[in-house]
């Protein structure tokens, strides 16, 4: 398999048949969990990677940006709704710091 590191591919393959990755592989390996499960259509492998990400990467001001265009690559819907609620929260900081110039319009749309 391209593109998948083999012990990432290994999770996918151990989930895939009924097997648990756990919290801390989850949290080591989060966005490369993403990644390939978002290329193996492996949904719910997905979710669980996308919500320990979200519970162990705090969203700030240098990271929002960041995050906010992973999720549109990806299609992480739960990742948008954090990153989006961290701007919600903190408008007027993140007006002041992030510069969304150049960010594609469809980023702030919500899935």
């Amino acid at each position: 398999m391209t593109g998948v590191k083999p012990d990432i591919f290994r999770h996918l393959l151990h989930y895939t048949y009924g097997r648990k990755v756990t919290y801390k592989d989850l949290k080591a390996n989060a966005k490369d969990i993403i990644n390939a499960s978002d290329k193996y259509g492996i949904v719910n492998l997905k979710l669980d990677a996308e919500a320990c990400y979200i519970k162990s990467t705090p969203i700030n001001i240098e990271n929002t940006l960041e995050n906010l265009l992973y999720t549109d690559t990806k299609n992480c819907s739960l990742l948008k709704e954090a990153v989006m609620k961290f701007i919600v929260e903190n408008g007027m900081e993140v007006a002041e710091k992030v510069c969304f110039k150049d960010v594609p319009g469809n980023v702030f749309l919500i899935s």
